[in-house]
């Protein structure tokens, strides 16, 4: 057998269906826990700012209740508790963003989480300026509040909207390196099989898993996050499928099952569930 064919041999193990489900179950595990803590960052944010308002409220795992009157809301209540969660969340997408790149010539499977929180991040507070302010949910109550004008609150979703765009670039550099947790290059050829793996399969399972966890009662944001990025993964797939060859270094490398990160997302996921469907009430 010739240097080639054991090349072409070598290279088809790589594309196996095994490894394309290990990779496939490794980011599905990172999707899941990324989203359930930026969820949950703003969920529990926003109980913190009420509790600076003196607002008895409760929660459970998808709502959270205000035991105050109508009269009791005021402009700085509502500007204060509708935006925190969301700019600490683009804060949580920048430091995570700032985490990957300071591992990134690590062989650890764990850099796609970081990928994943970062993606996930930027599209809540970017997709909440766009969505939100048209449809007044979420950071949207706080343009309502402002009492903008239909051009200014215009400016304000189209932010969201090139926030969207920009994301789709700043983000297909990181998914094109994360490769380097399985693979000692990033080719063509890899391409169509790892974007699948890595990013579209995990995407989709992982947006089926997340409407599961907040059924029967889906909020706003998680009913339609997955909307714009689908048209932020067709853009990454456009700039990375006319991308160069990314080589990385020599040490090898195999393509196995990230147990910890696996189960550590099965114990969120089941675990965040059962208790928080409970409702836990706070008297500040």
């Amino acid at each position: 057998m010739d240097s080639k064919e054991k090349k072409k041999l070598q290279q088809q193990r790589l594309l196996s269906k095994r490894n394309f489900w290990v990779i496939a179950t490794n980011s599905t595990s990172a999707f899941v826990l990324a989203f359930l803590f930026i969820f949950y960052v703003n969920h529990f944010t926003t109980l913190l700012t009420a509790g600076m308002f003196g607002y008895d409220v409760s929660f459970n795992y998808y709502v959270i209740f205000y035991h105050i009157e109508p009269y009791q809301w005021t402009h700085d209540s509502v500007k204060l508790m509708y935006s925190a969660g969301p700019i600490l969340i683009l804060l949580v997408g920048i430091i995570s963003l700032i985490a990957f790149y300071s591992m990134v010539e690590e062989v650890a499977r764990a850099k796609i989480f970081f990928v994943w929180l970062t993606f996930l991040s930027f599209n809540y507070f970017f997709g909440g300026l766009l969505l939100g302010n048209l449809f007044t949910k979420g950071v949207g109550h706080v343009f309502n509040w402002m009492y903008l004008n239909s051009t200014e609150k215009m400016i304000v979703a189209l932010i969201g909207f090139f926030g969207l765009i920009g994301t789709a670039f700043l983000m297909a550099k990181p998914i094109a390196i994360s490769a380097n947790s399985y693979y000692k290059e990033f080719n063509p050829r890899l391409f169509p099989f790892f974007f699948t793996s890595q990013i579209i399969v995990p995407f989709l399972i992982g947006t089926v898993l997340v409407e599961l966890y907040f059924l029967p009662n889906p909020n706003f944001q998680v009913m339609w996050f997955w909307a714009p990025m689908i048209v932020l993964l067709l853009l990454i797939y456009k700039v990375l499928d006319s991308a160069d060859n990314l080589y990385f270094d020599e040490e090898d490398r195999y393509v196995l099952i990230s147990k910890g990160m696996t189960i550590t997302a099965a114990a969120v996921y089941i675990g965040l569930r059962v208790i928080l469907s409970h409702e836990f009430y706070i008297n500040w």
